[in-house]
């Protein structure tokens, strides 16, 4: 990509002026307002040398004026600011970018060179339905796994399926079953256990109340299976059943075994501790209670040691706001086995419903909290993924009843789905007409072109720039810029003239289109062609 090329030149002219700069922290990123692309390597290298930034970036300027990008993709070059050094591109680096969009984005793109990524996420309890707050990593686990598939890795969604029959989850489950207790019980719940023909064996109480709460746990877990794949299309490489792979199989007594042998835990008070506060962790952590039954920490363990025995080359976990205080002793546990590979954990922030601007609660089922299949129901799913997408997922997120309701360019996603199905009738009316003598390389230098084409390019480093980061609402960001730059380039340019074309505002304009399609794919929304 261009955008790689001029980093490298860039890079290397700041490198030249001293050897202490650290041109790591160097950044060349796109630019609306000021050129094409902007750079801060003078304010780096000003930090280094202690001198005034805007004299170096003149310094930089000229290095960059003299080398062979000059006329092939470096048009010009203005100091601002600072000392920020701005970027305009040659039209003929434009046209490449086209280019090499045009040819490639309908195939992926080869960044990750088939690394071997697995993602977990929803891995909800099965003790009921999802809520709203399943929806911030359904959604965003999903949407990660097509960035990540589409940029050329080899990818695994995994949901991991708390179901062990040591659970205290499931003896809950299996009392409110036999009518024991309330524990967990909704409309739901009490729905698919009048369905149920449970009857107790021969064998104790607690067998029976771990029984019941299994079988209960299945169905529920059927019914959410169903649900993410049919209703959310979310569809999962493996479902990872922790009463299959780690109770039964004795996983947990392994890795127990091996974390003794390796003198990583201790005995006190009868309970095994785990030297997690020698690897960065607050403090150590039981892995077996007093009473000889394993905690929820160990199986983790044993999950995670059985994931990276897999060999992925990275291990993507999106956990819960109440999973935070397990992140540090998941590294510490990684450092101390020594597991190979990039390790990294995301947690979502809690979830909100306002609905005439005040929180409401909407679930028409449980009464006390918001299901996500009320949200696709009332909304549909296009609505909800985008407004899902479209937060950071470390912020606090509202989801405004009201705006998702609105079919208007107030509601971002209306306005983007909109954008894609105006440019498909404007290819429908061109059908019938002539092309005229026009091309692309004609309808970048006028402005609207040339700002259309620009940010149709962007979505390759858009797409790189999630992979990195991880920062999947970049995506929604950019669909609706993309649909703004469209609704402006229809506005000045005349595609359509009386009996005939401009070929090259049709060419550029179909090309918005593959792109917008392209990206509303990813974020796993539609896009229509009629409205």
């Amino acid at each position: 990509m261009i955008k790689d090329i001029l980093t490298e030149r860039i890079k290397k002219a700041a490198a030249s002026l001293s050897r202490k700069v650290d041109t790591g922290k160097i950044d060349v990123s796109h630019s609306e307002r000021f050129g094409d692309y902007a750079t801060n390597a003078a304010m780096v290298v000003a930090s280094s040398l202690d001198e005034d930034p805007r004299e170096l970036a003149e310094k930089i300027k000229e290095m960059l004026l003299t080398s062979s990008e000059r006329g092939r993709y470096i048009k010009s070059i203005e100091i601002a600011g600072p000392g920020f050094i701005n970027i305009m591109l040659t039209d003929e680096a434009i046209l490449s970018k086209v280019g090499v969009l045009d040819n490639t984005l309908d195939l992926g793109l080869d960044l990750l060179g088939g690394q071997k990524v697995n993602i977990e996420f929803i891995s909800a309890n099965p003790t009921g339905e999802l809520h709203i707050g399943h929806g911030r990593g359904a959604f965003y686990g999903d949407i990660l796994s097509s960035v990540f598939s589409y940029a050329g890795a080899d990818v695994v969604r995994e949901f991991y399926i708390n179901d062990s029959r040591e659970s205290n989850q499931i003896k809950e489950l299996g009392k409110t079953v036999l009518g024991e207790g309330e524990q967990y019980k909704t409309v739901r719940l009490e729905k698919i256990i009048a369905e149920m023909s449970f009857k107790k064996e021969d064998g104790t109480h607690s067998e029976a109340l771990t029984e019941a709460g299994f079988e209960l746990a299945e169905k529920v877990g059927e019914y959410n299976k169903d649900f993410i794949e049919s209703k959310l299309g979310i569809k999962f490489d493996r479902w990872y059943s922790e009463d299959e792979n780690i109770r039964a199989s004795g996983a947990a007594e392994k890795i127990l075994d091996e974390l003794k042998a390796k003198d990583l835990v201790y005995e006190e008070d009868g309970a095994w501790w785990l030297k997690t506060s020698e690897y960065g962790d607050d403090e150590d952590r039981v892995v077996v209670r007093s009473d000889k039954t394993a905690t929820y920490f160990l199986s983790d363990i044993a999950y995670h040691m059985d994931k990276f025995c897999r060999g992925y080359d990275s291990v993507i976990d999106v956990w819960g706001a109440d999973h935070h205080g397990h992140v540090k002793r998941m590294m510490a546990v990684k450092k101390m086995l020594g597991w190979e590979g990039d390790f990294q954990i995301f947690i979502t922030q809690m979830v909100s419903l306002k609905e005439g601007g005040k929180a409401a609660k909407m679930s028409k089922r449980a009464g006390n909290v918001v299901l996500l299949e009320d949200l696709v129901d009332d909304f549909g799913l296009d609505v909800v993924r985008w407004f899902f997408a479209e937060k950071s997922l470390g912020t606090h997120m509202e989801f405004d009843a009201e705006l998702a309701k609105q079919q208007s360019q107030k509601n971002p996603v209306y306005y983007v789905q909109y954008a894609h199905a105006r440019i498909c009738s404007i290819l429908e009316k061109a059908r019938e007409l002539e092309a005229d003598n026009s091309s692309t390389s004609g309808i970048i230098k006028e402005e609207r072109g040339r700002a259309l084409a620009m940010k149709v390019t962007m979505f390759s480093e858009v797409v790189e720039g999630v992979t990195r980061d991880h920062q999947v609402h970049k995506l929604t960001t950019y669909a609706y810029e993309l649909a703004s730059e469209f609704n402006q380039f229809y506005r000045d340019v005349r595609v359509i003239k009386d009996d005939t074309y401009n070929r090259g505002a049709l060419e550029l304009a179909k090309l918005a289109k593959r792109t917008l399609a392209k990206t509303l794919s990813l974020l796993g929304i539609s896009a229509p062609e009629k409205m």
